[in-house]
């Protein structure tokens, strides 16, 4: 008897336990295959007198069945090869079916005899997208114009891939195995434990220190021996260039050259001045002047703290007897100034923050803002350790959240977060409930968070969350990545304001041998530290911005990479960097989905601060403001603009207030 494919079979939760490797691109094949069939007839149908019902929901329905799909196969990527090669057969089946679908010229003029007089507002905002999705797959150009762009988007697909694949070998090739405890001195205890666990991973006795940037920031804040860290420094800057020494075959500047190219002549095909512009119209900013404005604003405003910390990191150098200080540096003397009667502020917080506590906390959080409960549950997994949360609401079930928290091999050493299934009603009425995923890279063994940590863990909850809480009709509006990477990383940068809240830190904080909460002062204390040399941090990040902006606008000016770079690194860097630096190199963000959206993240912490001055005014837990917030900056979604959510906001905001 033949073993029926289980996704093929109606389900709700994704059935893991029962599906096998030889079942995922069957299956993903006969559902193009009955998409497209069922496609064909809905445009012969509908194509001279569209209806919302007739040709968006029913094509939507075609849609949401092979995403429903895909999108679960994601975590099993992770692990295996054999996982990953199979989903990845089955994204380029999806991607070409999406691709097709767009280019349908019979499909897109249907959705264009659509009437938005005779739509309600939210369907108005859904075609809105599905338009400006054809639009940008090239549904309005000609035929030759159409095979110009599917071959640009093949290129362009394979040179990100050869990008990652460059960038992973050289860091794999320059990884540095110690067997010598004495060259860590400094690391604290909790980092070597993580460095021994992968040098074990690989069947190595010592330690392994990788070039992943957890690692490296570890390495260059704690490491005693300059020496380690100048060669762990230049390492990290040098990966995947010429600049590595007997690393030529993994250098990357040639393809960020012919990705810079195919995107910018993408943006043109497209009728648009370059990528950023292209990259904007499913942003919240409406121009490049703007993002321009944006970030031109913020390093004038940040410039003279840069350059006050600056002196007083040399100034302290100096007294500690560092008279020539260098990039590998930096790190080392902000943290031995962060430190306070010999303590490390950092470390003595990683004491009252377990995992569990940490999680245990963030739910309590979340659920006292928004009046909603989330409990673990029982559901099949494609990890031993992944947890399944539920989230309810008055008895009703909102969605689910895996959690999928510590690292393993094969898995992202990064955290992230991930739809899995959008809320959508059906034409009959019917209701699906959304579905997200959340993956941590922590160490299974003892973990204790440290504030970075927790700030991460907040963020991508948070993502998940959002995921959960959009409440449209329509699934298009209800995804974290409808809402453009400036809106989505509002939330996730909202949330962990909350970790800079003493007040809050303290109420979720449990220390691991006496079970008692942190001091109000200490934790006020610990924030303060880890405010101590922040412009390092700030100048990190506007150095990524503006790079990763600069390089998609000003392609063809004449500028190569490296007077780009030095350019951004003049108007952004304070305190000197290596002059061998090629960090674009390795700068997975521009292949990753967020090419030319670096800034998003500035732009969503800016707005995330702006939301929170109001509860830090009010009561970090006040549930009334967090319901306010839940309404009208998670719930809508897709459905509004970021500006029109905020003003919504902070409108509710001001009438709450008024009313004390």
């Amino acid at each position: 008897m033949t073993r029926p494919n289980p996704l093929l079979q109606p389900f709700d939760l994704f059935p893991y336990a029962s599906v096998q490797v030889e079942d995922l691109q069957p299956a993903i094949q006969q559902i193009v295959e009955e998409n497209r069939s069922a496609l064909a007839l809905i445009i012969e149908r509908e194509a001279d007198n569209p209806s919302w019902n007739g040709l968006v929901l029913a094509v939507e329905a075609l849609d949401k069945r092979l995403e429903d799909t895909f999108y679960p196969l994601v975590p099993l990527a992770f692990t295996s090869d054999e996982w990953g090669s199979a989903v990845g057969e089955c994204d380029a089946e999806r991607r070409a079916y999406r691709t097709a679908k767009h280019q349908n010229q019979a499909l897109f003029s249907a959705y264009q005899r659509l009437d938005p007089a005779d739509l309600s507002d939210e369907q108005v905002a859904v075609l809105k997208r599905i338009l400006r999705d054809f639009r940008l797959e090239g549904a309005n150009l000609d035929r030759s114009g159409r095979q110009q762009f599917a071959a640009q988007e093949t290129a362009i697909v394979g040179l990100e891939w050869e990008f990652q694949e460059k960038l992973r070998a050289a860091k794999d090739d320059l990884s540095k195995h110690i067997t010598d405890v004495e060259v860590l001195a400094g690391i604290p205890v909790a980092d070597l434990a993580d460095m021994q666990h992968k040098a074990q991973a690989r069947g190595l006795s010592g330690w392994l220190l990788t070039l992943d940037e957890p690692v490296c920031k570890t390495v260059l804040q704690y490491a005693d021996s300059r020496e380690l860290r100048k060669e762990m420094y230049l390492a990290y800057v040098t990966r995947a260039s010429d600049q590595a020494a007997g690393q030529s075959q993994h250098d990357n500047g040639p393809v960020l050259q012919a990705l810079l190219r195919l995107r910018h002549e993408k943006a043109q095909l497209l009728g648009f001045v370059d990528f950023v512009e292209l990259s904007l119209q499913t942003k919240a900013a409406q121009s490049t002047a703007e993002v321009e404005t944006f970030l031109n604003t913020l390093i004038a405003r940040e410039r003279p703290r840069l350059e006050r910390e600056a002196d007083q990191l040399r100034s302290f150098a100096r007294e500690q007897g560092c008279d020539d200080l260098q990039p590998w540096d930096y790190a080392f003397y902000a943290q031995k100034m962060r430190q306070h009667e010999g303590s490390d502020p950092d470390q003595a917080l990683r004491e009252y923050f377990s995992f569990e506590t940490a999680l245990s906390g963030l739910i309590g959080l979340v659920e006292q803002l928004y009046g909603i409960s989330i409990k673990k549950v029982d559901a099949e997994v494609w990890d031993a350790k992944v947890q399944v949360l539920q989230v309810v609401e008055a008895g009703d079930v909102l969605g689910h959240i895996y959690l999928d928290a510590f690292i393993r091999p094969g898995k992202p050493a990064w955290p992230w977060s991930l739809a899995i299934r959008h809320r959508h009603v059906d034409a009959d009425g019917t209701l699906t409930r959304p579905v997200a995923a959340l993956f941590g890279y922590y160490e299974p063994r003892g973990l204790q968070l440290g504030h970075k940590d927790l700030c991460k863990l907040f963020h991508e909850f948070h993502h998940c969350l959002h995921q959960i809480l959009m409440t449209n009709a329509h699934r298009r509006l209800n995804s974290i990545h409808e809402l453009g990477h400036d809106f989505s990383e509002f939330a996730g940068k909202l949330l962990e304001q909350w970790c800079w809240s003493a007040q809050s830190l303290q109420s979720v904080s449990t220390h691991r041998t006496g079970g008692e909460r942190a001091a109000l002062a200490e934790v006020q204390r610990w924030l303060e530290a880890r405010n101590t040399q922040r412009g390092l941090d700030k100048a990190d990040g506007l150095k990524k911005a503006l790079l990763d902006f600069e390089l998609h606008r000003s392609y063809g000016n004449d500028r190569s990479i490296e007077q780009v770079v030095a350019d951004v690194y003049a108007r952004t860097q304070v305190l000197p960097l290596a002059s061998n630096d090629r960090f674009a190199n390795g700068f997975d963000y521009m292949v990753t989905g967020y090419e030319a959206g670096f800034y998003c993240y500035l732009w969503a912490e800016e707005h995330a601060t702006d939301v929170f001055a109001w509860f830090k005014d009010q009561g970090v837990f006040d549930s009334r403001l967090g319901q306010a917030m839940r309404r009208e900056l998670l719930a809508p979604g897709a459905s509004r603009s970021m500006s029109a959510s905020i003003q919504a906001f902070i409108d509710r905001a001001q009438s709450i207030v008024s009313a004390d």
